[in-house]
């Protein structure tokens, strides 16, 4: 791991040295004379782009004439190909250049081919985000990555593009149809809990015991329809289950629109988070324990409003494994209890 490390390192710094500019510019930086913003959300994650779709709004708001462009890929486009404050998605491996401005959210060290991508897309102006060690961008926003919430970094985003921000909430344009079936799916007679047990990793994901039991235990204390929602090719790792039905989704809109509709979630995945956040759903949010962690990402990716609950793993000084189901079934039961 050492040694993986060393590399890495060295390859970022000769990237650095064969693409990053010898000497940063002296540009300033006029919004009134920016005619188009491309915003670099290659990463591919979807929870970044639900939060993003603040800044698309109120920079529409306060610069109509603005084009904006937004790089992205195949599942995060999702998030925003029907949102009317974006005039334009390029998909990688396309680059779109000639833009005005350029916004670059990768907050670590660029790797190399990273820093190609810019040299390639070469922006009038580049901003990023604490890259002030890096001449090929024009102007850095330095601030805490680690624990400030990302809605609060991107209104200093905002802050530096001259718009004071009217709100922070997130936008999540479904289709007309897609809103139809949901909102018809779901019984009137009573209240129904969507739970989402799969998120990007296998400690953050509920097992399948794990789950039949959380739902055996919230089926005994609440009169309520439970949803196990997933992508259709996740449905067969919850062939058995009983209490609750299993939602086939096909895209991540059919999913933010059975959300849309239902009255509760619980979720360890943080891209639900911020769906279910932008439609203000009442919600348990799980998270790791990230005592330990540079990044707290129960901070830094929170949902932010007051009818959302987190709960984290206690670890208990390192002597449980950091594992979602290492969270006691009770714990998330009584928190249901308090919001529903």
């Amino acid at each position: 791991m050492k040694i993986k490390n060393t590399l890495t390192s060295l390859r970022k710094s000769l990237a650095k040295f064969l693409f990053d500019k010898k000497q940063k510019s002296n540009k300033t930086f006029y919004i009134k004379n920016i005619k188009s913003v491309l915003f670099l959300r290659n990463d591919n994650k979807i929870g970044d782009m639900v939060v993003l779709t603040l800044v698309f709004r109120e920079l529409k708001i306060k610069y109509p004439a603005i084009k904006i462009s937004v790089l992205c890929c195949k599942d995060n486009k999702e998030i925003i190909k029907n949102n009317p404050n974006v005039d334009e998605i390029v998909e990688t491996p396309n680059i779109c250049k000639k833009n005005d401005l350029a916004v670059d959210f990768f907050v670590f060290r660029p790797r190399p081919k990273h820093l190609l991508m810019l040299r390639r897309i070469n922006p009038a102006f580049l901003i990023g985000f604490n890259k002030k060690d890096y001449n090929i961008y024009d102007l850095s926003i330095d601030c805490d990555i680690n624990r400030l919430h990302i809605s609060k970094r991107y209104e200093i985003l905002l802050e530096t593009l001259g718009v004071k921000p009217a709100s922070l909430k997130y936008d999540i344009c479904i289709d007309e149809n897609l809103e139809k079936k949901a909102k018809e799916f779901f019984s009137a007679n009573k209240s129904n809990l969507i739970i989402n047990p799969f998120a990007a990793s296998k400690h953050r994901s509920f097992s399948f015991d794990k789950l039949q039991s959380l739902i055996n235990g919230i089926k005994e204390k609440f009169d309520v329809n439970i949803y196990a929602i997933c992508e259709k090719k996740s449905a067969g790792m919850l062939k058995g289950l009983k209490g609750a039905k299993i939602l086939e989704t096909g895209s991540i809109l059919e999913s933010a629109a059975y959300i849309k509709y239902c009255d509760y979630v619980l979720t360890p995945d943080t891209s639900i988070v911020h769906i279910a956040a932008a439609f203000g759903k009442k919600m348990i949010a799980l998270y790791l324990d990230y005592s330990s962690h540079g990044e707290k990402i129960n901070e830094v990716w929170a949902p932010g409003y007051a009818d959302a609950v987190q709960i984290s793993v206690d670890t208990k000084n390192g002597t449980l494994e950091n594992d979602i189901n290492n969270i006691d079934n009770e714990a998330i039961i009584n928190k249901f209890g308090e919001i529903i």
